[in-house]
């Protein structure tokens, strides 16, 4: 599984009327026929159980689009997936000058939030086919709702008042339990983490099995430590393509945000490494909905560039999902 197929899946059309509504069925969040005034114009899944749907609504002149798009992720963190999209979004040629309205993303509650939870931020766009594009990223118990919107003729003020609406508009399902966290922007970690010259190392079928045992185990307790919410901070320079991590001052291994629709891949040391004293690293891949691809290990925590090499180059040695394990003997 490449990098580029982790994150670009091809997507198939849901099957709605063009005159209905539509309920995401995990969440139970309902988007209607139109939003704020724009009918809805294209509804795609990229999974086959709707863990990665984009719907695009736009007015009929095309003068204003949103797109929103719904994902699961392992790291269902709003700011870790804002920051994802905010690099994603500044990176591209058309919005190469946005300017954004505040100096930083304004934290807001969406829906039933009791708490604000959610980031949002409007740009000014100087040149280029649109006059301003705005981002808002909502969490959804262990989802995320991203919201991407561009204007040919608002002014970033009027481009945020639209936002609002279309915010508005969409039906959010009930919050229940404790408020979530408060959102705060992703900052750069205080200090870079130490690296050693770290290869692949040899293949080994137990600390493959207890890689995968080990992020199905976590993936499927999520839900159950949701209230002990990491606080995250960036490592280096954040990339289009992706982005690297760490929960709480981590100075032991990281994740790599691919893209900005909810896959990671997970760095961590082995549990294996840690019985025999061998300090092996365990390269994992989490998809969306919900499968753990295990690559093979290092003899020591790998740089981000050669995670991504790895991962854009090489074969995953197994997979999880669901207690169910497969495992490529050509990796034994």
């Amino acid at each position: 599984m490449a990098l580029a197929c982790a994150t670009t899946a091809a997507a198939r059309d849901l099957p709605v009327p063009a005159d209905k509504g539509w309920k995401h069925a995990p969440t139970g969040l309902i988007l209607t026929r139109d939003i704020a005034g724009m009918p809805r114009t294209t509804l795609t899944d990229a999974t086959e159980t709707e863990h990665d749907v984009a719907a695009q609504f736009e007015l009929p002149d095309k003068s204003v689009f949103v797109t929103i798009y719904i994902f699961r992720s392992p790291v269902a963190d709003p700011s870790l997936w804002f920051d994802r999209s905010r690099t994603a979004l500044e990176g591209r040629d058309i919005y190469r000058h946005a300017a954004p309205a505040t100096i930083e993303p304004v934290a807001f509650a969406a829906g039933t939030a009791r708490s604000a939870s959610s980031l949002r931020q409007v740009y000014a766009v100087p040149d280029g086919p649109y006059r301003s594009t705005a981002l808002a990223v909502v969490p959804v118990g262990g989802w995320i709702v991203a919201i991407r919107m561009s204007a040919t003729t608002l002014k970033a003020a009027q481009l945020d008042a639209r936002l609002t609406d279309v915010i508005a508009a969409i039906r959010w399902p009930t919050t229940g339990g404790d408020p979530a966290p408060a959102a705060v922007p992703i900052k750069a970690c205080p200090a870079p983490l130490a690296f050693v010259k770290a290869k692949v190392a040899k293949a080994n079928g137990a600390d493959m099995l207890m890689s995968l045992l080990g992020a199905s185990v976590a993936a499927r307790t999520e839900a159950a430590t949701a209230a002990r919410a990491a606080t995250w901070c960036r490592e280096g320079s954040a990339h289009p393509e992706y982005g690297v991590y760490r929960a709480d001052g981590e100075a032991s291994g990281y994740i790599m945000a691919l893209s900005d629709a909810g896959r990671v891949v997970s760095v961590t040391p082995s549990l294996m490494g840690q019985v025999d004293k061998t300090g092996t690293y365990t390269v994992s891949l989490q998809d969306v909905d919900g499968t753990t691809f295990a690559y093979p290990s290092f003899t020591a925590m790998p740089r981000p560039e050669q995670v991504r090499d790895l991962v854009l180059r090489g074969q995953p040695t197994g997979s999880g999902k669901d207690g169910s394990m497969k495992i490529d003997p050509k990796a034994i």
